[in-house]
């Protein structure tokens, strides 16, 4: 039990009964309150992350199918108007775009598995197949009639549960038939007879043009978004926990100065002998008092600044982990043995990679949300400023970097400068090894498409790892290779994006890195 303070000092908690009870109850419903707000907030915004992870993915099966139908499809049209193909030729391999996504749906979800990414459903469903594996379920029929009935209407998206998993249903409206469609889906006679006698059933012709055949859908897993989910709730809430604790201290602290202060007085003036003896007590009084409230301002300063701190920057419960890691190292290392030690160093180890992951975040946040102020930009000049700041640092480094001339962009100068220090920091650091590093920075123009460069002859990466480069805090080098964290491609990437460009890479082990981006 905690020693009784001495006599004639206040508790230095001073509340008791129902006051205590009171102030406990509202702490407990206004963090319980704040709890329920941050976790909802909390998977909206990751349900809304998900969403558009899966968005994209399904623009990228949109694209095949436009580029079956709109670049291939006329290719070997005009190869049937040479000779060159039977005209009553038909392979799905060639002329179905949903049996190229479905197999190349198929090859990506082999690459997840190999990369330790669980499986990802994909259905073209369609309520006329030609292929019975597309037949629509009642739910996707439904689905297709509402797009139909309503084009406004651009996805349809829900959360469902199977076998105790949660997956997020997706699900968007396929292309609407084009006049050219028709020659393979119009009228049956009028279908290419290999496409007759491959499929001599109705299935997939007779459609019209306009109308939405059929949709495309993915269930995506959410375990990894609820487990974000959950450790970043949980951080919120003991921020809010802490602040709450911090508010009750303040109080406290308050209400025992009021306290010892008004005892004070009742006490000097039960002790008044002389008039000489009162004022002199009087004046040690006044500076007692003004010690205690100059104390008292000081200590809330310091509260409501630690208070501010901790609910920006989710640093207190790093810090009290941290913290109790040293104190027991301190207080009972000698009887820890060297595993149990090691435990204790892990962990605040990870304190200090928390918080550099927070720094980070919070600063890929601010560069995703801000304003974008496009102007012209000097890449070459601001190019050469970075890898300027890169030689100083390391002087001893011998490098040859080559830097294009007349390098512009209409861009946010802020946010590109952070990519271009990103890629050009990453090249200046994966060349660390090499005897003479070779950075270079350029660009190639074509069809009116600027795709700008930038290459070293660094330790490069193996390209069946290429699908992780832009995830956050994946890292493709372990930390005793290269330094890092694996958030700065990321960062890259959505700046890249908020652009309207993209941005892809080509290396190989021991051969150096290419990356390419636009910027829309």
């Amino acid at each position: 039990m905690p020693a009784a303070p001495p006599e004639g000092q206040p508790p230095l908690f001073p509340f008791r009964g129902r006051h205590l009870t009171r102030t406990l109850l509202i702490a407990l419903l206004v963090s319980a309150l704040a709890g329920l707000i941050m976790f909802y907030i909390t998977r909206a915004y990751v349900i809304f992350q998900a969403e558009r992870n899966v968005e994209n993915l399904l623009l990228s099966q949109r694209a095949i199918h436009l580029y079956v139908q709109r670049d291939m499809h006329p290719a070997l049209y005009r190869y049937q108007a040479k000779g060159e193909l039977s005209k009553d030729f038909y392979a799905p391999e060639l002329f179905s775009s949903s049996y190229i996504v479905r197999v190349q749906h198929v090859f990506y979800n082999q690459a997840r598995l190999k990369a330790g990414l669980p499986e990802v459903y994909y259905k073209l469903a369609a309520d006329n197949p030609r292929n019975p594996v597309n037949r629509a379920d009642p739910q996707e029929e439904g689905l297709i009639r509402r797009f139909n009935q309503d084009r406004s209407l651009t996805h349809y998206a829900q959360i469902v549960e199977e076998n105790g998993k949660r997956y997020l249903f997706y699900a968007v409206p396929f292309l609407a038939n084009e006049k050219r469609c028709l020659k393979c889906h119009g009228r049956r006679e009028d279908a290419p007879r290999q496409l007759q006698e491959r499929y001599p059933g109705q299935g997939g012709f007779n459609e019209t043009v306009g109308r939405i055949r059929a949709i495309e859908s993915i269930k995506a897993p959410l375990a990894e978004e609820y487990r974000v989910m959950t450790v970043v709730t949980g951080a919120l809430l003991a921020g809010v926990l802490t602040i709450v604790g911090l508010f009750i201290f303040s109080r406290s602290l308050q209400r025992t100065v009021g306290e010892r202060t008004e005892e004070l007085v009742i006490e000097n003036q039960g002790r008044l002998r002389v008039e000489e003896e009162l004022r002199q007590l009087n004046q040690e009084l006044e500076q007692r008092v003004a010690e205690r409230t100059a104390q008292l301002e000081a200590a809330n300063q310091e509260l409501d600044s630690f208070a501010y701190s901790v609910s920006h920057d989710l640093r207190a419960p790093l810090r009290g982990i941290n913290g109790f890691g040293a104190a027991l190292l301190e207080d009972y290392g000698p009887a820890l043995d060297e595993e149990a030690r090691m435990y204790v160093e892990r962990i605040q180890a990870g304190c200090v990679r928390m918080g550099e992951l927070i720094d980070d975040l919070l600063k890929m946040s601010r560069l995703s949300r801000g304003e974008l102020n496009r102007q012209p930009v000097d890449l070459s000049r601001l190019a050469a400023e970075i890898m300027a700041e890169l030689q100083n640092a390391t002087p001893e480094r011998r490098a040859k970097v080559h830097i294009e001339e007349g390098l512009r962009a209409n861009a946010d100068p802020v946010l590109i400068r952070s990519v271009l220090e990103n890629l050009l920091g990453n090249a200046w650091k994966f060349t660390a090894q090499v005897e003479e590093a070779a950075i270079s920075f350029g660009k190639t123009e074509e069809n009116g498409v600027i795709t700008y460069h930038l290459r070293d002859n660094g330790a490069g990466f193996d390209m069946r790892h290429a699908d992780k480069l832009f995830a956050v805090f994946q890292r493709l080098h372990s930390p005793g290779e290269f330094e890092g964290i694996g958030i700065g491609l990321a960062t890259v990437q959505r700046i890249i994006h908020r652009h309207g460009g993209r941005i892809w890479a080509q290396a190989a082990p021991g051969q150096g890195a290419s990356f390419f981006f636009t910027l829309g």
